[in-house]
């Protein structure tokens, strides 16, 4: 029985997705699978053999459909642990990602996994870091870089909070799905005790957490 593909097509068909991916991670947002499939210009039965194909070899790297979607996310597992591959911008959003991730990790429990936004504007004000003003730091928009950017990139979650008693919309804020892909608890919850200045077991719930973790990871 003959190839159901010509190999030179599978070939060049599985090369494109993988360059289109690659080239398309630096934004750090999903790369939809109807856009890959507009941009080589292949469909159909070879296009989920080549997409299939390109996930296996991808995986070296890493690139997870993305929950609830046809989309996927490259991601690097040393991204959220070393500041060395980002440019200065980036190391200064990533900081302030960081900061982020660790107050909702540790403020949340596995019955209410999400904060609120006024909880975590109160937060980052106690920090100097207001979500209306510019920043020198952090740069000019932080809303949009919380409310918009990080959740685009799927490092948070933004959902609007259920409340049948109030009128006004309000959002609550929990870890995207990058968020546990390229950022490790442990390191948030010892840098958080470091800070300050305890051991990471006075955390009890926390630290019972990310040794759990790892007993399910092992």
């Amino acid at each position: 029985m003959s190839a159901p593909f010509n190999a030179d097509e599978m070939r060049t068909s599985v090369n494109s997705i993988i360059t289109y991916v690659l080239n398309g991670a630096s934004t750090k947002l999903p790369i939809k699978e109807k856009d890959i499939m507009q941009t080589i210009d292949k469909k159909g039965k070879l296009f989920n053999a080549a997409l299939q194909r390109a996930g296996e070899i991808l995986k070296e790297v890493a690139v997870p459909e993305s929950k609830g979607a046809k989309s996927y996310i490259c991601f690097s597992e040393d991204s959220g642990k070393s500041l060395l591959m980002h440019d200065e911008t980036q190391k200064n959003q990533l900081i302030l990602l960081f900061i982020i991730l660790s107050f909702i990790f540790m403020r949340t429990t596995t019955s209410i996994p999400s904060i609120s936004e006024v909880y975590l504007q109160n937060f980052l004000k106690t920090l100097h870091i207001d979500f209306d003003v510019p920043h020198e730091y952090f740069g000019s928009n932080i809303r949009k870089l919380i409310t918009d950017t990080f959740v685009k990139q799927l490092y948070l979650k933004r959902e609007k909070s259920n409340s049948d008693l109030e009128t006004e919309i309000k959002y609550c804020y929990s870890w995207g799905f990058r968020a546990h892909q390229e950022f490790d608890k442990k390191c948030l919850l010892f840098a958080t005790a470091q800070i300050m200045k305890k051991p990471a077991k006075a955390f009890g719930t926390k630290y019972d957490e990310v040794c759990k973790d790892e007993e399910d990871a092992g």
